[in-house]
């Protein structure tokens, strides 16, 4: 009997491992990492290699700064006057020193509150403001305190504004008669009492020489002719316009008095002049050998 060789069938279904990777294939995550991940993998770890050499590197980082400063000192960019405005002209050199520019510059290396920050510093300014203006000019607008008071400190004569806060140094007292006096501690605290006594001392302004303050507590008004009124530590307005009232009554500041002092509160206390005890030492004398 012959023998007839069949042929095997081929079996359609896939073998474990392809049906395995078929399903792989046919997961999103797994196709976007075969497609797009391994690609970019490749290309970071090539750029990487690439970029450990320091003579890249060295190369890269002069490109980057070659082409920072070619973008900064574009003329757009480029500072080439500085105006200041709200200085008297013996001012204006004290602020471009403390500002220090040197110009040209490019606006990228201005830090402009640092520099305001310096300019506030100065004593005799209140508050300043910068800005980068049009056709290159670094505009400086100040405001300066307004001096009101002389201080007579350690440190010297020092003008004060209305708030008590140093508005500059004077050589002489002749620089600035027109502003009144004060002289001890802490009157920096009490700079807006101290304007107040001085105004309601105007009717004899002519005769004020200033105020002292005495134990950081309380005030003495220094008059010419080494006349000097003590006021209390409480309501001392009040105690001056008491001293005035008895001046304008009895005209007491232009006699032989050395002291007012009002401390007391409930009747002044008045000190005669050496001149004026000797001679009210004469008055008893003759006073009693008459009633003899």
């Amino acid at each position: 009997m012959q023998q007839v060789n069949v042929p095997m069938r081929h079996d359609p279904a896939p073998s474990r491992v392809k049906y395995k990777l078929h399903r792989l294939w046919l997961t999103p995550f797994y196709r976007a990492l075969i497609r797009t991940g391994l690609p970019i993998a490749f290309i970071l770890i090539g750029a990487f290699a690439y970029l450990r050499d320091p003579a890249v590197q060295q190369k890269l980082v002069m490109s980057f700064n070659n082409a920072r400063t070619t973008i900064e000192q574009r003329p757009e960019f480029m500072i080439q006057q500085m105006h200041i405005q709200g200085v008297p002209e013996s001012f204006d050199k004290l602020v471009r020193d403390t500002l220090n520019v040197n110009l040209p510059i490019s606006s990228f290396h201005l830090d402009l509150e640092a520099m305001k920050a310096r300019v506030d510093n100065i004593d005799a300014v209140e508050t300043a403001n910068l800005l980068i203006g049009s056709k290159g000019i670094l505009e400086v607008g100040v405001i300066m305190r307004v001096p009101v008071l002389v201080w007579r400190s350690d440190e010297g004569l020092i003008l004060l504004d209305a708030n008590g806060q140093k508005s500059g140094q004077l050589v002489s007292r002749l620089q600035r008669t027109d502003l009144p006096l004060i002289t001890g501690a802490g009157v920096q605290d009490h700079s807006k009492q101290a304007l107040e006594i001085f105004k309601k001392l105007s009717p004899i302004s002519g005769r004020v020489r200033g105020l002292m303050r005495v134990g950081e507590r309380r005030w003495d008004v220094v008059l010419d002719r080494n006349q000097v009124l003590k006021l209390p530590e409480d309501q001392p307005m009040a105690a001056l316009g008491r001293i005035l009232a008895l001046h304008r009554a009895q005209d007491i500041l232009n006699r032989d008095i050395t002291v007012v002092d009002v401390r007391d509160g409930r009747k002044p206390i008045l000190r005669l002049s050496e001149p004026a005890l000797d001679g009210l030492k004469k008055l008893r004398v003759v006073a009693s050998e008459e009633g003899n």
